[in-house]
C-alpha cells in the first residue's frame, strides 16, 4: 500500500491531511478522523492481526451514529426482536453490512467478546447475520450497535425484508458475474474460432499474435471480475487452513489465465483464454442454479416472516389508534377487521368471525372464532370482526417459534453433508497432489501438455457435486414437506426415518383433538337443547364448556350461577334451567335422568320433563388418525398407543383405529421406560406427541415428532413438527423418507463415480480443458436436478408453506 493511501480503507489521503496511527511500531497514514478512530480502536483492543488476515479493504466509516441506536434499548424493541434465554440475558440477531471474509468474522467476534455481559457473538460470513447473546444491564444493545458501526459494520435489526433484500442482492450480483462471463465467452470464442479456422487455411504469425492479444485483453478482466466468488472463497478457506471446493477451481482459473498471459507476452505455445472464460461461464451457471435451489428452500421462512402486518389498531379509552406491531404488549386489545391479519397471539374478547390459519396450521377452511377462543399471529380474519386481547408478542408467538425452528434447521449441517464435506476435503488434497505429480511427469515427457492436463485435472474432478448432493436433496425435501405441513427441525431425521420399526402414539391431543366436543345428543328438540346449554355454559370455566361454544346463539341469560363440581343454572326464555352432572340436574329439576355408564355425559333439564336432554362429551379423533395408523401398519411399522388416560377411553380409541398394542394410565416415566425397552430389543422408535408430559419420551425416542399446537417444551425436543390439525401429512412423511435417502445416495454415488473416473482420464490427456469445464458443471447440475425431484408435491399443499409455494424463489450457493 502506498504512503499516500489510507492504511485502513485504502483511499487516497487528501493533501494537507497528516493523520496517522502507530501500528506494529510504524506510523500508518489515515485519510480522516473516522479511519483513525476505527484503526485506533482495533489496535488498542489488541486486534491488530485483523490487518494481516483481511482479504478486502473496508469502506470508509461514517460519522459516529450512536444516537441512531438508542431506540433499540426500549423494552418494546427487545421484547419483539430478542429472546430471553436467561433471567438476565437477551439473544438477538443483527444483520451487518460490509461483511466480506473470515477476517471480518474474527474481528467482530473477538471485539464484541471484550464487552461486559456479552456471552456469545457468532457471525455468519455467508449471510452477514450476527447472533448476539448479552446482558442489557451490563452493556445496552445501543452501545454494542454503535461499537459495530464505529468498527465499520453498521448493524440492522433482522426484519422479514432483510433476508429478501439480501437474497435479491445475491441474485443480482451473481447475474452480473454470469452476464459478464457469458459476454466474455462469446467474444473470446469468436476470436478462438477465427484462429482455429485460420490454422487450417493458413494464418500468418502476425495475425495469430493479434488474436492472442485481443483475446487476452478481453479474457483477463472478465476472469478477474467474474471469478471473484471463487477467488474470495478459496482465500477464506486457505486462511482457515481448510481445502474448500473452490481452492482447485481458483487454482485452475489463475494458472490457466496467467500462464496464457506469459505465453502471449514472452513465449510461444498454446494459450487457454477460451477455456478459462468457458469454464468460468459454466461454473457460474451451475452455481446460479444451485443458488436458486437454496433460496427456494428458504421461501417458507420468508413467507412466514412476512406474514405479520407492520401496524395494528390498538383499542384505547378514546377509540382506536394505529401503532407499530413492535409497540404492542401483552394485555393490549387490538381490533382486527375482515381481511386483516392478526398481529400477535391472543384471545378473542369481543366479536365473532372466521379465521384462516392455513399458513400456520394447514387448515384449508377458515374456523369460527367467538369470545374466549385463541387466535394466532399471522392468521387472517376471513369474515367478521374481532377484538383480541394480546397474550404474546414478538419472539414469544407461535409463528416466531416456527420461524426460529426453520432457521435453526437451515443452520444445522446434516450428518451426511458433514461426511461429504470431509470426503470433499480429502478428495481436493488428492486432486492437488495428483495434479502436481501429473504435471511433473508430463514435464519430463511432453512439456507442451503440462498446462492443459494440469488444468483439466484441477477442473474435471472438482468435488462440487459431492458437496452439493446431500444439502440440495434435503433442501428440496424439507421445503416440499413444509408445504404439506411438516417442518424439519433436524435434517438427519429424514435420512434416519426409513429405519424406524415402531411408532408410539400419544392419545389426548395427538390422536384426538385437544378440545372437548359433543359426540352424541339425546333430546326431543336437539337444536334448542344445544342453544340453551351453550347459553348456560357462558357462566362456566370448565373445559367442557368449550364444546358448546359454537352453538351459542346469544340468547339472554338471567341470574346465572355456577356450582363447582356439579354444573350451572340460569333463567333462560322465562324458565329455570340446570346443566351438569346428571344426578345433580335430576335432583334440582325433580326428574329421573339416566345416562350411559361409559363415557362423559352431562344432562340438561328445566321443571318440564319434556325438556330433558343428555349430551355425550368426548375428544374427537383428529382428521387423518385412521389413515396414519393404517399407513404405518401397511409400511410394516408396529404401532403402539401409550396414554395417561383411563383404560376405558384408551381401549375405545384403540378399537376405533385398530391398534393392537395399547396401554393406559402411563406416566411420562412409564412411556420413556417402554421406549427404552423396545430399543433394547433392537427396535428403532419414533414418538408422536404434543403435551408437556410427552417431552421426556420425545427426547428418548430415535425420532421425535411433535404437533405445533401442542406444548412448546414438546416442540423443543422434536426432530419434526406437524403444523396442522390433520395427521395425513405424517403418512406422506413416512412414505417419502425412503425416497429422500435414495436420492441422497444416488447423488453421492454419482458424484463419487464421476470424480474417481474423471481424474485418471484427465491425467492421461483424454479430457481437454473445455470438456473438463462442461463435465464439472454438468455433474453439479445433475445432482441438483435429481434433488429437485423431491420437491414435487404428492398431496395438495397445506401447512406452514402453502403461501410460499407460489413464490418466485431467490437463489444460492
Amino acid at each position: 500500500m502506498s504512503e499516500t493511501s489510507c492504511f485502513h480503507c485504502g483511499e487516497p489521503v487528501p493533501p494537507g491531511v497528516e493523520l496517522s496511527v502507530e501500528i506494529d511500531g510504524e506510523a500508518r497514514p489515515m485519510c480522516c478522523s473516522g479511519c483513525r478512530a476505527v484503526a485506533t480502536l482495533i489496535h488498542e483492543s489488541g486486534l491488530g492481526r485483523y490487518y494481516d488476515f483481511r482479504d478486502r479493504l473496508p469502506e470508509r466509516p461514517e460519522a459516529d451514529r450512536a444516537g441512531d441506536y438508542l431506540a433499540w434499548d426500549r423494552d418494546a424493541v427487545l421484547d419483539y426482536h430478542a429472546t430471553a434465554p436467561g433471567a438476565d440475558r437477551r439473544s438477538i440477531v443483527l444483520v451487518l453490512e460490509n461483511v466480506h471474509c473470515a477476517a471480518c468474522a474474527w474481528l467482530v467476534n473477538h471485539y464484541l467478546s471484550g464487552f461486559p455481559g456479552v456471552a456469545e457473538s457468532r457471525l455468519d460470513v455467508g449471510d452477514g447475520r450476527l447472533r448476539l447473546t448479552f446482558d442489557p444491564a451490563a452493556t445496552p444493545l445501543s452501545q454494542l450497535a454503535a461499537a459495530l458501526d464505529r468498527l465499520g459494520y453498521p448493524p440492522h435489526l433482522d426484519t422479514p425484508d432483510s433476508g429478501v433484500e439480501r437474497d435479491r442482492n445475491e441474485r443480482h450480483r451473481m447475474l452480473r458475474y454470469l452476464m459478464v462471463s457469458a459476454l466474455g465467452m462469446m467474444q473470446v470464442m469468436s476470436y478462438a474460432l477465427a484462429k482455429y479456422i485460420g490454422a487450417f487455411q493458413g494464418m500468418d504469425a502476425q495475425t495469430e499474435e493479434f488474436f492472442r492479444l485481443i483475446s487476452m485483453l478481453v479474457a483477463v478482466p472478465v476472469a478477474l471480475y467474474a471469478g471473484q466468488p471463487f477467488y474470495r472463497s478459496a482465500l477464506r478457506h486457505l486462511m482457515q487452513r481448510h481445502l474448500g471446493i473452490d481452492v482447485p477451481v481458483a487454482a485452475a482459473l489463475l494458472i490457466a489465465l496467467f500462464s496464457s498471459v506469459l505465453i502471449t507476452l514472452f513465449g510461444e505455445g498454446e494459450v487457454y483464454f477460451d477455456s478459462v472464460v468457458m469454464f468460468l461461464f459454466f461454473l457460474l451457471l451451475g452455481r446460479f442454479a444451485v443458488m436458486v435451489a437454496r433460496q427456494r428452500s428458504g421461501a417458507v421462512h420468508s413467507a412466514l416472516a412476512r406474514a405479520l402486518p407492520d401496524q395494528a389498531r390498538r383499542v384505547t379509552d378514546r377509540g382506536t389508534e394505529t401503532v407499530g406491531v413492535v409497540e404492542l404488549a401483552a394485555g393490549d386489545r387490538v381490533l382486527v377487521g375482515d381481511g386483516e391479519v392478526v398481529p400477535a397471539d391472543g384471545r378473542v374478547v369481543e366479536g365473532r368471525g372466521r379465521v384462516d390459519e392455513s399458513l400456520l396450521s394447514g387448515e384449508s377452511e377458515p374456523r369460527g372464532r367467538v369470545p374466549g377462543d385463541a387466535v394466532l399471529a399471522g392468521s387472517l380474519v376471513a369474515g367478521g370482526s374481532l377484538t383480541v386481547r394480546i397474550e404474546a408478542v414478538g419472539q414469544a408467538t407461535v409463528i416466531s417459534g416456527i420461524i426460529e425452528l426453520l432457521s435453526e434447521a437451515r443452520r444445522r449441517r446434516p450428518r451426511l453433508a458433514l461426511l461429504a464435506d470431509r470426503a470433499a476435503g480429502i478428495f481436493i488434497a488428492v486432486i492437488l497432489a495428483s495434479s502436481v505429480v501429473a504435471g511433473v511427469a508430463w514435464g519430463l515427457h511432453d512439456p507442451s501438455r503440462v498446462i492443459p492436463i494440469t488444468l483439466a485435472m484441477l477442473v474435471v474432478a472438482c468435488p462440487c457435486a459431492l458437496a452439493l448432493g446431500t444439502p440440495t436433496a434435503l433442501a428440496a425435501a424439507t421445503r416440499s414437506l413444509a408445504e404439506q405441513g411438516v417442518l424439519t427441525a433436524n435434517p438427519d431425521a429424514l435420512e434416519a426415518l426409513p429405519d424406524i420399526t415402531h411408532v408410539m402414539l400419544d392419545k389426548t391431543g395427538t390422536l384426538t383433538e385437544p378440545r372437548m366436543a359433543i359426540v352424541d345428543v339425546r333430546a326431543a328438540q336437539p337444536d334448542r337443547a344445544l342453544a340453551v346449554a351453550a347459553a348456560l355454559e357462558r357462566a362456566s370455566a370448565h373445559p367442557i364448556a368449550s364444546a358448546f361454544r359454537t352453538h351459542d346463539d346469544g340468547r339472554p341469560v338471567i341470574d346465572a350461577d355456577s356450582v363447582a363440581g356439579a354444573g350451572v343454572s340460569a333463567e333462560i326464555d322465562g324458565r329455570r334451567w340446570w346443566l351438569g352432572r346428571a344426578d345433580w340436574v335430576a335432583g334440582m329439576a325433580g326428574h329421573a335422568i339416566e345416562v350411559p355408564a361409559e363415557g362423559i355425559w352431562i344432562a340438561l333439564a328445566s321443571h318440564d320433563p319434556a325438556s330433558i336432554a343428555t349430551f355425550g362429551i368426548d375428544s374427537r379423533l383428529r382428521r387423518g388418525a385412521r389413515e396414519l395408523v393404517a399407513g404405518l401398519e401397511q409400511a410394516g411399522i408396529e404401532v403402539h398407543l401409550a396414554s395417561g388416560d383411563r383404560a376405558v377411553n384408551v381401549r375405545r380409541i384403540a378399537e376405533q383405529l385398530g391398534i393392537e398394542h395399547a396401554e393406559a394410565g402411563m406416566s411420562p416415566q412409564d412411556k420413556l421406560a417402554r421406549v427404552a425397552e423396545l430399543q433394547a430389543q433392537g427396535a428403532r422408535v419414533a414418538m408422536v406427541g404434543d403435551g408437556i408430559n410427552d417431552a421426556p419420551v420425545l427426547a428418548g425416542a430415535d425420532i421425535a415428532i411433535a404437533l405445533a399446537e401442542g406444548a412448546a417444551i414438546a416442540r423443543t425436543q422434536a426432530d419434526l413438527v406437524a403444523t396442522g390439525r390433520d395427521l395425513r401429512p405424517l403418512v406422506d412423511l413416512f412414505r417419502r423418507a425412503p425416497k429422500v435417502r435414495r436420492v441422497i445416495r444416488q447423488n453421492l454415488t454419482w458424484a463419487l463415480t464421476y470424480n474417481i473416473s474423471a481424474l485418471p482420464l484427465a491425467a492421461v490427456g483424454l479430457v481437454p480443458p473445455w470438456a473438463a469445464a462442461i463435465g464439472m458443471s454438468a455433474s453439479s447440475l445433475a445432482v441438483v436436478l435429481n434433488a429437485q425431484r423431491l420437491g414435487r408435491r404428492t398431496v395438495p399443499a397445506r401447512g406452514a408453506a402453502s403461501m410460499a409455494a407460489g413464490e418466485t424463489a431467490p437463489g444460492a450457493a
